[in-house]
């Protein structure tokens, strides 16, 4: 008898053990199937530096539309998105025009691709608050510039285009004022630091430089005398690691990209310091 009782009495507890084990396995499905189809998806690291940071928000805030989880990585020098992306720390970036990749995947032996179609161009011109044409520059006229090298060479070339002055045989990599042959306007050169050229205007005769600086110091970018023709050359786009072009967020990404809603809110931010392609 007391055998009997003790072989219910287990079969009791195993009943009760196996309802409580389908339990608990129904309520987890239940609450896996109540999570958020954000939690399966991809998760996204992009970079950005201030400059186009408000736009790289706009694009974060449509990619996350589309089911992504995306983080902005705020960067502070030049190479550094680039870098980052080579290594593998964030997905991608637009910052750095097409050239300037070509060279850093030779120089750091990357496999860093752009993808078309091309989104903008950073447009370079001459701004000044104190002459309404180029015809108008007296002798002795003072110019800003930037005073790295590469945007010393650009200047000097716009210049050039401009008939202002005539450049030599280049002596060095990059073309310097010394390497000016003719100077009839017998033109003057404020070198400064880029961030600092465009509020040169009040002291300069006239300035060249990015339009996105010139915006930033308040100048109307459009409002320039002239501006560089060869800009456009020079093109930017979503960039990313080779390997990684199938993937199904840069597919997303440049579908994005190329919306005629989403280019309408870049010229809004950039009101033509920017120009799309």
């Amino acid at each position: 008898m007391q055998k009997k009782i003790y072989q219910v009495f287990s079969l009791m507890l195993a009943l009760i053990l196996i309802f409580s084990i389908a339990g608990c396995s129904g309520d987890k499905q239940a609450n896996q199937s109540n999570q958020p189809a954000m939690s399966n998806a991809k998760s996204i690291k992009l970079g950005t530096l201030v400059t186009l940071q408000p736009f790289m928000v706009v694009l974060k805030d449509e990619l996350v539309k589309k089911g992504y989880n995306v983080e902005l990585v705020l960067f502070d020098a030049n190479n550094m998105p680039a870098t980052a992306t080579k290594d593998g720390n964030i997905d991608g970036f637009i910052h750095n025009h097409l050239p300037w990749i070509k060279t850093f995947n030779q120089q750091n032996n990357s496999k860093l691709e752009m993808m078309q179609p091309y989104l903008f161009y950073y447009r370079t011109a001459m701004y000044s608050s104190k002459y309404k044409n180029i015809d108008e520059f007296p002798k002795g006229i003072q110019i800003a510039i930037p005073n790295d090298p590469t945007n010393i060479e650009t200047s000097l070339l716009m210049l050039q285009q401009l008939n202002l002055v005539t450049l030599g045989e280049k002596k060095e990599k990059f073309y310097t004022i010394l390497d000016i042959k003719e100077n009839p306007k017998q033109i003057k050169f404020l070198e400064t630091e880029i961030s600092t050229t465009a509020r040169s205007i009040s002291d300069a005769g006239a300035v060249i430089c990015p339009a996105i600086r010139a915006k930033q110091a308040g100048i109307d970018p459009n409002s320039f005398l002239a501006e560089d023709k060869t800009t456009v050359n020079f093109p930017v786009g979503l960039t990313i690691d080779a390997k990684n072009a199938q993937a199904p967020w840069v597919k997303d990404a440049m579908d994005i990209l190329k919306s005629e809603s989403i280019k309408a809110k870049f010229n809004e931010l950039y009101n033509g310091a920017l120009v799309l392609l």
